[in-house]
């Protein structure tokens, strides 16, 4: 890259030229700009990320700029980057039928791993499961309906497995196809002030969509379980109970459990489990507490933590500030919640709560 296309950055008029209607010469420095930008983007990624996005360039079709995975863009996991307006849209895209049956099955088999590698990247993604049907004489394919369109906080656990089973199905079927794109916007105006800096701004969201990439595509390695004498079962099923005293551990990676919330429990910021449920937190017979990870309403917190009662060797889960908060705001007193506890990767155990149906 000589010294006379040497990006600088990505100015205002780079952004208001796709509002121009009939500006050809705007819209062609507009798009030379994105050209730089994704070309000095590659240029500077970590080796990681350049060995994985091995190729990069332009789309005449979409004006846009790509990293891609493969010379073949489309067969593969690609980044796009749309200029428009008011901002600069980060696209993670996969459209390639055979791709997404493996992600998509994974996501079916693993969906709390699934669900937890889509919320936690944060609300100001969004998420959208497209329909398209397919025009048997041309080929073409064109817009149906959206499975799902919306900021991952409203991804919750039951419309991911709803939705994610719907996708399975339908790219299955030759009249269908699904199209899956993980999106992020940044306002223009920013961007333009960021100058070269936006660089590294883009290189670390890109960085936050490596886990789901990794596990979508199959490339999952996951660390043998250190709990010995344990066979995990293959398929889990939450059971619904009837009452809070005849909810049981499904197995050993998973139990649900509907609590009844008491005042004491609002005012000190907790949930009380049973005994029976304490071996599933303990490390060993010297455990009297196990950090967690709580999920409510889209938001991730490590701050909360499960407690043993000496006493009956009841298990409490004890809840941060911030959660605390949430529970005062948002239940009564004779409120049902229910608990879905899963133990993830490293040892970690998430902790999902909502309101009981």
């Amino acid at each position: 890259m000589d010294s006379a296309t040497k990006f600088t950055g990505l100015a205002m008029p780079v952004f208001t030229a796709f509002g121009w209607a009939g500006e050809e010469a705007a819209l062609q420095y507009a798009l030379s700009q994105l050209e730089l930008f994704v070309a000095s983007l590659h240029q500077q990624l970590p080796p990681e990320l350049k060995d994985r996005f091995s190729h990069y360039g332009f789309s005449a079709a979409g004006q846009s700029v790509y990293l891609a995975t493969n010379e073949d863009v489309e067969s593969a996991a690609n980044i796009s980057f749309v200029a428009r307006p008011a901002s600069l849209e980060l696209q993670l895209l996969f459209t390639d039928k055979k791709v997404l049956a493996k992600g998509l099955k994974l996501a079916v088999a693993d969906p709390a791993r699934w669900h937890r590698l889509v919320t936690e990247l944060g609300p100001d993604w969004s998420l959208r499961l497209q329909q398209l049907e397919r025009n048997e004489e041309t080929g073409e394919a064109t817009h149906y309906q959206d499975l799902f369109k919306e900021s991952v906080a409203q991804f919750d656990e039951d419309t991911a497995a709803d939705v994610m089973s719907k996708a399975v199905y339908l790219n299955g079927e030759d009249k269908w196809e699904i199209a899956f794109s993980l999106n992020y916007r940044f306002p223009s105006e920013q961007c333009a002030a960021m100058r070269l800096a936006i660089l590294d701004v883009v290189t670390e969201r890109i960085k936050t969509l490596i886990p789901l990439l990794t596990f979508f595509t199959g490339r999952v390695f996951k660390k043998a379980s250190k709990r010995k004498g344990r066979k995990r079962k293959a398929t889990a099923v939450v059971a619904e109970a009837e009452t809070s005293e005849e909810d049981a551990i499904d197995n050993d990676e998973q139990f649900t459990y509907v609590a009844d919330l008491k005042p004491l429990h609002l005012r000190r910021g907790f949930i009380n489990l049973l005994p029976k449920h304490w071996p599933f937190f303990a490390i060993n017979s010297r455990t009297t507490t196990r950090p967690v990870t709580v999920y409510y309403e889209g938001i991730y917190d490590k701050n909360s933590a499960v407690w043993r009662l000496v006493s009956n060797d009841q298990a409490r889960l004890v809840l941060s500030p911030i959660v605390h908060l949430w529970l005062e705001e948002n239940f009564d007193a004779n409120d049902r919640m229910k608990v879905v506890a899963r133990k993830m990767d490293d040892d970690e155990i998430q902790i999902s709560l909502r309101e009981a149906d």
